[in-house]
Protein backbone atom coordinates (compact mmCIF):
# COMPACT_ATOMS: atom_id res chain seq x y z
CA UNK A 1 0.00 0.00 0.00
CA UNK A 2 1.42 3.27 -1.10
CA UNK A 3 1.89 5.45 1.71
CA UNK A 4 1.94 3.44 4.50
CA UNK A 5 5.25 3.66 4.86
CA UNK A 6 7.30 6.98 6.78
CA UNK A 7 10.43 6.92 3.86
CA UNK A 8 11.50 10.79 5.53
CA UNK A 9 11.79 8.61 8.79
CA UNK A 10 13.93 6.05 7.45
CA UNK A 11 16.06 8.46 5.39
CA UNK A 12 16.70 10.22 8.51
CA UNK A 13 17.45 7.33 10.16
CA UNK A 14 19.79 5.78 8.06
CA UNK A 15 21.44 9.39 7.28
CA UNK A 16 22.19 9.23 11.66
CA UNK A 17 22.82 5.94 11.49
CA UNK A 18 25.79 5.78 8.27
CA UNK A 19 27.57 9.29 9.73
CA UNK A 20 28.24 7.49 13.17
CA UNK A 21 31.73 6.78 11.61
CA UNK A 22 33.06 6.48 8.56
CA UNK A 23 33.38 2.43 8.84
CA UNK A 24 29.44 2.66 8.05
CA UNK A 25 29.76 4.32 4.77
CA UNK A 26 32.12 1.92 3.31
CA UNK A 27 28.83 -0.79 4.17
CA UNK A 28 26.45 2.02 3.34
CA UNK A 29 25.42 -0.40 0.31
CA UNK A 30 24.95 -3.04 2.28
CA UNK A 31 22.99 -1.64 4.97
CA UNK A 32 20.56 0.02 2.81
CA UNK A 33 19.76 -2.86 0.94
CA UNK A 34 18.83 -4.24 4.63
CA UNK A 35 16.56 -1.38 5.45
CA UNK A 36 14.81 -0.85 2.11
CA UNK A 37 12.07 -3.66 2.65
CA UNK A 38 9.28 -2.22 0.05
CA UNK A 39 11.15 -0.69 -3.03
CA UNK A 40 8.29 -0.12 -5.04
CA UNK A 41 6.65 2.18 -3.09
CA UNK A 42 9.62 3.70 -2.15
CA UNK A 43 9.87 4.85 -5.70
CA UNK A 44 6.34 6.38 -5.87
CA UNK A 45 6.95 7.98 -3.15
CA UNK A 46 9.93 9.61 -4.59
CA UNK A 47 7.69 10.59 -7.95
CA UNK A 48 5.43 12.51 -5.78
CA UNK A 49 7.99 14.34 -3.56
CA UNK A 50 9.55 17.60 -4.59
CA UNK A 51 12.54 17.70 -3.83
CA UNK A 52 13.83 13.31 -4.25
CA UNK A 53 11.89 13.32 -7.84
CA UNK A 54 14.79 15.73 -9.44
CA UNK A 55 17.19 12.67 -7.52
CA UNK A 56 15.13 10.04 -8.96
CA UNK A 57 15.42 11.36 -12.78
CA UNK A 58 18.91 12.12 -12.27
CA UNK A 59 19.05 8.20 -11.11
CA UNK A 60 17.20 6.95 -14.21
CA UNK A 61 19.60 8.42 -16.13
CA UNK A 62 21.93 5.54 -15.44
CA UNK A 63 21.19 1.41 -16.32
CA UNK A 64 19.38 -0.70 -13.65
CA UNK A 65 17.93 -3.93 -14.59
CA UNK A 66 15.22 -4.22 -12.14
CA UNK A 67 12.85 -1.31 -9.89
CA UNK A 68 14.28 -2.73 -6.76
CA UNK A 69 17.67 -1.48 -7.73
CA UNK A 70 16.59 1.76 -8.60
CA UNK A 71 15.24 1.85 -5.44
CA UNK A 72 18.52 1.10 -3.72
CA UNK A 73 20.35 3.19 -6.11
CA UNK A 74 18.21 6.17 -5.37
CA UNK A 75 18.04 5.64 -1.50
CA UNK A 76 21.85 5.65 -1.80
CA UNK A 77 21.69 8.49 -4.08
CA UNK A 78 19.78 11.08 -1.33
CA UNK A 79 21.93 9.68 1.40
CA UNK A 80 24.75 10.71 -0.28
CA UNK A 81 23.72 14.33 -1.06
CA UNK A 82 22.78 14.34 2.45
CA UNK A 83 26.06 13.88 3.68
CA UNK A 84 27.71 16.06 0.85
CA UNK A 85 24.99 18.86 2.28
CA UNK A 86 25.96 18.16 5.80
CA UNK A 87 29.79 18.56 5.15
CA UNK A 88 28.78 21.92 3.47
CA UNK A 89 27.61 23.26 6.59
CA UNK A 90 29.65 21.64 9.34
CA UNK A 91 32.43 23.51 9.95
CA UNK A 92 35.83 21.73 9.82
CA UNK A 93 37.71 20.95 13.32
CA UNK A 94 41.19 21.21 13.88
Amino acid sequence: MVGAYDFPTLIQELHSELNQDGERWERAHEIVRGKLDSPYEFLEWAKRDRHWSFTLAEVMGGVCAKPADLAHRLLMAILEELREEQQLVTPISD
